[in-house]
């Protein structure tokens, strides 16, 4: 699909940043723990969502911020961080989308998401793409929301990084849909699906949560979705934070290693020398074994979060961390609970 697309309309990608989010709520105190948490987790970007500006549905004005949260302060202290700001703005009040977008340049933002994008018509996707083109100008970056289609055009204009267009995590689905999406709706180019790590909500095991960092393709990637930076003090609580903290969202070589439609799917992907491997499973408990066949000479660390014992429900279902030495010539049983997963890392000795 991406190469039925025009080819590149922009001379420089230089500024183009790829990156993992963090969703702060709204409040200047909130955005600026937000951003000292991106700093301390590895993340590129922090987000204000629907609200910032007032009720998205009955406010028309995305130019001013309620009196709740003092953006000046936010932006210049994640800009100062290395730390970009991203801010969600309604499709009601992009009645001027040229005027908006030069005014949040002149801000500082590095982004916006588009919501309520109901995608369908020729008119639609017209405007779609112009949006693209009016951001590019002013160096932002878009993630277009809700109803929206893949269509490749993210080759012509890199700057519209990603888009939702699926059940993601806002709804909890079952994991039997969550490793259908790799074979239906991930095919077709980028996915925003906000991955719920140690939510109580959810019908998966937080290995399955952690895995779909490498499973899906996400270089937009919104992280800790409904939490607070707070969730998280005491990290010892939480044993998958650093794979989170290191994986990617983009990838040097991607390799699929196992998949049938709706019950499981395994998927290695590499960033220069290290490759990070997530495999997903429906609500059967499965063993995958996974030839490591795709790494290169010598010896690597296998850096392995999977389940524990399953506990009374998928989302009790400990991470448990271990490692081993592998080479290219290990095949790698990989041990899945109900609506679970298992997260790899696998760095050169």
């Amino acid at each position: 699909m991406l190469n039925l697309a025009p080819a590149g309309a922009l001379a420089d990608t230089s500024w183009i940043r790829p990156g993992k989010v963090f969703r702060c709520e709204l409040s200047t105190a909130a955005g600026l723990a937000g951003v000292d948490f991106a700093v301390a987790r590895g993340l590129q970007y922090v987000e204000y969502d629907a609200g910032w500006y007032g009720p998205e549905f009955t406010t028309t004005d995305a130019t001013t911020p309620i009196a709740a949260i003092d953006l000046p302060s936010v932006i210049a202290h994640a800009t100062g961080q290395g730390i970009g700001v991203f801010l969600y703005v309604n499709r009601l009040a992009l009645t001027d989308a040229d005027a908006l977008f030069a005014l949040y340049k002149s801000w500082g933002v590095a982004g916006i998401k588009l919501g309520f994008i109901n995608d369908g018509t020729q008119a639609m996707t017209d405007q779609i793409t112009d949006w693209a083109e009016t951001a590019a100008r002013y160096e932002l970056l878009i993630d277009m929301h809700d109803d929206v289609r893949p269509f490749g055009y993210e080759r012509a204009y890199p700057n519209y990084i990603s888009l939702e267009g699926v059940r993601g995590n806002e709804q909890f689905p079952t994991a039997t849909h969550n490793v259908t999406l790799p074979f239906a709706r991930n095919i077709g180019g980028p996915m925003d699906y906000t991955i719920c790590y140690g939510q109580s909500r959810n019908k998966t095991t937080n290995a399955h949560q952690m895995a779909m960092a490498a499973v899906y393709y996400q270089p937009l990637n919104f992280l800790y979705w409904y939490d607070k930076p707070s969730k998280y003090a005491a990290t010892a609580n939480w044993p998958g934070l650093p794979w989170f903290d290191a994986v990617p969202t983009t990838w040097d070589e991607s390799r699929t290693l196992a998949g049938s439609i709706g019950e499981y799917v395994a998927v290695a992907r590499r960033d220069g020398s290290t490759w990070y491997l997530g495999a997903m499973t429906d609500e059967t408990a499965r063993t995958l074994s996974l030839p490591l066949s795709f790494l290169g000479d010598g010896t690597y660390t296998a850096t392995v979060y999977a389940d524990g014992t399953p506990g009374t429900s998928p989302f009790r279902t400990p991470v448990v961390v271990s490692t081993r030495t592998v080479t290219s010539a290990t095949t790698l049983e990989v041990a899945m609970a109900a609506a679970g997963g298992q997260a790899v890392v696998l760095t050169p000795s």
